[in-house]
């Protein structure tokens, strides 16, 4: 604040008269709420003694002044019906004026919680402060501000909840720690107003925290996936609170939860693929991870569906662990037990396996929901699929080319894998962008496309159950026109604007788009609910004049017996020095 004080302290003397109508409020005040009974307050105040303490401003285009501080007074100003105002005026820069705005409102004790996380955050943006500058500059703890910054996050729906005080902070805290469509849901089905079920509202902060991580989050320790990332990542519920009960931690991101789980049972049904070639895909017997299947056979593989229960592989026995023994007369005794289940599990394994080499048995890799594990099943038991019992034989000749032909499958999955890897370093950013790329982005784009310009790509009516396999969309994409080619980034942006809402930037494009393509529905749509709020808005604004007339004739009838004098404290905005300070 040094630049901001010697401003001050330049000009401290050089007050001056300036009319109300050349001053405009600076679009850097944090502060957006203004109580209306407040500033009657002060406005019948300064119609008394006038304006004690002056506003700064500082001179824009137009012979204009902006308002650096002092809003209020100005706002009771004009509903005291002055024609001018005391003004410090001030030379001073953008940064300065929004620097001086911001502090001196995050001064006052009516500040909201909102406004206060949104003015520190413009300071932490300006790139001249850090959460440690702040903690200095406004005497708080780094604590307080970093739970502050935190309220930037929440949601409109919510925050405005907390800016008419139907939300505490220590519930808002519980909340501003999960993403946005976990806070969508939590107001929907929680906060939204007129709820008889399930309300949250008047619930203590620790009974809101309960409920989120019951209802929201999972529990890391069902899987069986590295979780080295998650002890660090901000969605693990170990890393949102000061203190937890241990272990992995909830989970608070179920997409990247579900991303996760894929990719390792993706990689440990490869693996496995890998060590035993001649065995086949399969879903589990009681519902498999259809997530798995579907990556797998976009790998190419495939997965079979099995109607009969398969015989389990085998179970590796688990070995005794010293710590679980009193002493090591009783581990020595486990530890012998499980050296003869070791004996015994291995002899399983080879004559299962012998059976597989020999076609007696066809081994299975299992996807089963949040595992993959293996099974078998006799050969001559196999069924067809009218349910007839038939036997299979398989000659060494048909398995060893069978053999061969996954041999070349894991080639080129280990190639294509590497790739995946080794392409993000290269750097692409000096060629030029070809024509067969343009063909993958529309490839991928057809995933969008709505079933009814199916037929505008050359796709016949197959029912509305049929989807775009990546066969018709290679096929589609090497003729495509351009009229075929507008369909599909449409319906892609169409696709897109899902996620527009309220007034984010998706639902900015949204608005523009709907502009050009149906500019008169959405015209109806507009003037329709602008109706419908300038009817509220109206029935407002009568409700507030009635308001402050009969506050006006309370305060005429207390004043009849005795006219009290003025105090100069009415005005109770701080000091020009103490704001530079």
């Amino acid at each position: 604040m040094i630049m901001a004080t010697t401003a001050v302290q330049a000009v401290e003397k050089n007050i001056t008269s300036v009319a109300l109508a050349d001053i405009q409020p600076s679009n850097y005040n944090p502060r957006k709420n203004f109580d209306e009974t407040s500033l009657a307050e002060l406005a019948e105040s300064i119609r008394r003694q006038g304006v004690l303490q002056p506003i700064g401003v500082r001179p824009i285009e137009d012979n204009r002044f902006e308002i650096v501080f002092g809003e209020r007074r100005y706002r009771a100003s004009l509903m005291a019906e002055l024609t001018e105002i005391p003004a410090i005026v001030m030379e001073i820069s953008d940064e300065t004026a929004e620097e001086m705005a911001i502090t001196e409102n995050l001064q006052r004790k009516d500040v909201t919680p909102i406004e206060e996380a949104n003015a520190y955050q413009k300071l932490i943006d300006s790139g001249r402060h850090d959460v440690q500058s702040l903690t200095v500059q406004f005497g708080k703890t780094e604590a307080y501000i970093r739970t502050r910054l935190k309220f930037v996050s929440l949601i409109p729906e919510i925050a405005l909840l907390l800016e008419q005080d139907e939300l505490t902070i220590s519930v808002a805290t519980e909340i501003c720690r999960y993403g946005e469509d976990i806070q969508h849901d939590i107001y929907d089905k929680h906060l939204r107003e007129g709820l008889t079920f399930n309300s949250w509202r008047g619930m203590k902060a620790s009974e809101v925290a309960k409920n989120i991580e019951r209802s929201y989050t999972t529990d890391l320790n069902r899987y069986s996936f590295d979780k080295t990332l998650c002890l660090s990542c901000p969605h693990n519920t170990n890393n949102m609170m000061l203190f937890c009960e241990g272990g992995c931690g909830n989970c608070a991101n179920r997409s990247c939860l579900d991303e996760m789980q894929t990719s390792y049972l993706m990689e440990k049904a490869v693996q496995i693929m890998g060590q035993r070639p001649l065995a086949l895909l399969c879903r589990g017997s009681y519902g498999s991870n259809e997530k798995v299947v579907e990556c797998l056979v976009a790998s190419g593989f495939e997965v079979e569906n099995l109607s009969m229960r398969p015989n389990d592989y085998p179970e590796e026995p688990e070995a005794p662990q010293v710590e679980d023994y009193e002493n090591t007369e009783e581990y020595a005794e486990a530890y012998k037990e499980y050296e003869k289940e070791l004996s015994d599990y291995n002899e399983e394994c080879e004559e299962v396996n012998r059976r597989g080499e020999a076609g007696e048995i066809t081994l299975y890799v299992t996807i089963e929901r949040n595992d993959v594990s293996l099974c078998y099943v006799e050969n001559t038991e196999m069924q067809t699929e009218a349910g007839e019992t038939q036997e299979t034989v398989v000659s060494p000749i048909e398995k060893l080319e069978k053999q061969d032909k996954r041999n070349k499958e894991i080639a080129l999955e280990k190639t294509v894998e590497d790739t995946k890897k080794q392409i993000l370093e290269v750097d692409m950013t000096e060629t030029k962008f070809g024509a067969d790329e343009d063909k993958m982005i529309y490839f991928f784009m057809l995933s969008s496309l709505r079933k009814e310009h199916f037929e505008a790509v050359g796709i016949e009516d197959k029912g509305s159950y049929y989807y775009l396999t990546n066969e018709d969309k290679m096929r589609i994409i090497e003729n495509l026109t351009a009229k075929q080619k507008a369909v599909i980034r449409r319906d892609f942006l169409i696709a897109n604007f899902k996620d527009a809402f309220g007034s984010n930037a998706i639902a900015t494009l949204l608005l523009d788009f709907a502009k050009k393509h149906m500019p008169d529905r959405l015209a109806d749509i507009q003037n329709g609910y602008n109706e419908i709020y300038e009817k509220r808005h109206h029935r407002i604004e009568e409700k507030k004049a009635v308001l402050l007339v009969q506050e006006q004739a309370k305060q005429e009838e207390a004043e009849q017996p005795e006219e009290p004098q003025p105090e100069a404290e009415t005005q109770t905005e701080p000091q020009t020095e103490e704001i530079a300070a």
